[in-house]
């Protein structure tokens, strides 16, 4: 639901906490906001203890660390507002500068899903941090009309950004966007199967009944190589009738057998799909670029499509529409 971070963001989070504490403090000390200043010190020296953590245990964590952030966050929220006043407190903007940020984090993928856990939470927190204040009411109605307002915005905008990072025709990643996301997967050194999909027999499709049962074909292929891989994997058009699909190790090869088991249908009728996949698996310690594991997919297809054999050979070019 949430997407994983990653080092550099885990570990700007932790600098912006401080910050945030170090701003807080100077409000404190100065009068400016009421506070108990020796529950000041204790939240400044929760929120050090937890930053080094956070600096240490980055380069060896997984997505837990984004929940465990997610669920340190909104502590020390509640924290701070009931700290400095409840409903009266002046650092309510501090759940809309949380939202925003979470907001930025899922913006890069245009995920939506966790846009109601999110909202859901800042709600959350705004109860508990006026937990017992005789103004709790309208408090609450003021921010939940807030974080609204803030979560139909961010749908929008998600979902706009979601769109953008798509194929028009198959509805997948397009290739500039998938090749990003194949990027980032490399940079936090999460082992992967990366597949490497070539349509058989598509030009012949083309030119036999149109483009227009081309598209047809090139999107059900689409949605079958979707279908067969986990909601978090990427399917990529990486261009014409080629794709790239990313899955979890020792896995993959078996799953894609599934998309070119049956038919498929179009408007003219009922096509055998056929394909040359190659697979080639990276980890951290293969220490392998972007450009090189491309290369290696693509050799690793078409060497599958040199030594298949003879008699797959023949059928390969034969896609026929069967009414």
């Amino acid at each position: 639901m949430l997407q994983r971070s990653g080092v550099g963001q885990w570990r700007t989070g932790a600098v912006m906490r401080l910050l945030l504490s170090l701003a807080i403090g100077l409000l404190v000390l100065s009068g400016v906001v009421s506070m108990d200043v020796r529950g000041y010190w204790l939240l400044l020296a929760v929120n050090l203890v937890y930053g080094a953590f956070v600096w240490w245990i980055g380069e060896r964590a997984d997505v837990w660390l984004d929940w465990l952030n997610l669920v340190f966050d909104t502590t020390m929220t509640v924290a701070v507002l009931q700290m400095t006043g409840r409903s009266d407190s002046p650092f309510s903007f501090l759940v809309y500068f949380w939202l925003f940020a979470m907001l930025l984090v899922n913006a890069r993928h245009g995920d939506l899903r966790a846009l109601p856990l999110l909202s859901g939470l800042a709600l959350l927190v705004f109860a508990l941090g006026s937990w017992g204040d005789p103004g709790m009411q309208s408090y609450l109605l003021v921010n939940g009309l807030g974080v609204g307002m803030f979560a139909f915005t961010a749908q929008k905008l998600l979902l706009e950004r979601r769109l953008g990072r798509l194929d028009p025709l198959t509805r997948v990643l397009h290739r500039g966007a998938g090749l990003e996301r194949l990027g980032e997967l490399m940079r936090r050194r999460e082992p992967f199967d990366l597949a490497f999909v070539d349509l058989k027999g598509f030009k012949a499709i083309n030119d036999a009944y149109g483009h227009a049962v081309g598209d047809e074909v090139l999107s059900g292929l689409a949605g079958r190589l979707a279908a067969c891989v986990r909601a978090r994997d990427l399917v990529i058009r990486y261009g014409g009738d080629e794709f790239l699909v990313v899955g979890a190790v020792n896995t993959l090869r078996e799953r894609l057998k599934k998309v070119f088991a049956r038919p498929l249908a179009t408007s003219l009728g009922s096509v055998r799909l056929e394909g040359d996949v190659g697979v080639v698996s990276w980890t951290p310690e293969v220490g392998t670029d972007l450009d090189d594991l491309l290369a290696r997919a693509d050799a690793e297809m078409y060497r599958m499509k040199y030594t298949v054999s003879r008699e797959d050979s023949k059928r390969a070019g034969g896609a026929t529409i069967h009414r």
